[in-house]
């Protein structure tokens, strides 16, 4: 009896393993940076700033995955990075739409989302954004925050100074 209890025991183990590992191993093929499962189209984007932008970085649609980052390059011509982007092929996006470079909350990852135009027209294959958003940087934000503050109270410093010397 004590026999057959440890049996069941190991077997249950070794399922249990061998489910964990099958577990671990879609999860590693199906989310490495840069691949895009089944067919799709590539279109670009150019940025100023892709801070946090790489390669499998998602591409969101109405907070939905549509695509994934499979590239981004220099453009010493334009001094601009170039993003390129895996969409599926059954999204047809307006070529007036927009790509934006947003993060998932203060401190969360960066992804692109891209708001729908209105043309009739959509992308093909290759095709470019003509309007993007680049990525904010939460550290010049905040400086451009501070020194504006800063400029604020030197100023009714200086007004506070005139009105008591009159």
């Amino acid at each position: 009896m004590q026999r057959e209890s440890e049996n069941f025991h190991i077997l249950v183990g070794a399922v249990a393993t061998v489910l964990v590992a099958a577990y671990l191993i879609y999860g590693y093929a199906s989310d490495r940076p840069g691949q895009v499962s089944g067919a799709g189209y590539t279109v670009h984007a150019r940025f100023q700033s892709i801070d946090g932008i790489s390669d499998g970085s998602d591409v969101l649609l109405a907070g939905l995955p549509i695509g994934k980052v499979t590239a981004d390059t220099f453009d010493p011509s334009t001094n601009s990075a170039v993003v390129s982007m895996r969409i599926r092929d059954d999204i047809e996006l307006p070529i007036d739409s927009v790509a934006l470079i947003l993060s998932h909350g203060m401190m969360g990852g960066k992804y692109i989302k891209v708001d729908p135009g209105g043309d009739l027209e959509t992308f093909a294959d290759g095709d470019e954004f003509e309007y993007v958003q680049n990525s904010v940087i939460l550290g010049e934000l905040l400086e451009k925050v501070i020194l504006a503050a800063e400029a604020n109270r030197r100023r009714e410093n200086a007004e506070a100074a005139a009105s008591g010397n009159e």
